[in-house]
């Protein structure tokens, strides 16, 4: 499991003139719900969150190390390739990814299609989490995965 820093306290990941991270966007995307929907998204696209691969598992801890070593002008240059990993990699194994995007550059994850994609599936979620009970939530869930995997 990746350790998460706090980028104001961790001088590793202090970064200046970039904002502050939404701490509200990462609770939510290690929230039971958030962890709900990934498994989900996953699912649609055919990986069996109880049987992890661990080379996808590999990948994923490699990417938060890479991440975390990049600087913004670093991690600007290699848009395409975090978008295609987060096109790649099931999102229940990048959300660790997402973090550390976050955490280093508040709001950049927004700029890679793949990912804000699936972030907008785990805000929704939120949103739900907020209205319905959790076994609300798993159907809701179930019929978007059932008409995602007929487009």
């Amino acid at each position: 499991m990746t350790t998460i820093r706090n980028p104001q306290t961790d001088p590793s990941t202090m970064v200046r003139g970039l904002g502050n991270p939404r701490s509200d966007l990462i609770d939510l995307m290690t929230s039971e719900v958030g962890r709900m929907v990934a498994r989900r998204i996953d699912d649609a696209h055919g990986y069996d969150t109880a049987k992890p691969s661990k080379a996808v598992r590999s990948a994923a801890v490699r990417m938060v190390e890479i991440v975390r070593a990049l600087d913004r002008d670093q991690m600007e240059a290699c848009h395409a390739e975090l978008n295609r990993f987060f096109r790649l990699v099931p999102f229940s194994e990048a959300i660790p990814v997402a973090i550390e995007i976050e955490l280093k550059w508040p709001h950049h994850i927004e700029t890679l299609p793949e990912a804000n994609q699936r972030l907008d599936l785990i805000r929704k979620g939120g949103e739900y989490a907020m209205i319905f009970s959790p076994e609300k939530i798993e159907n809701v869930l179930a019929c978007i995965a059932e008409i995602e995997a007929r487009q």
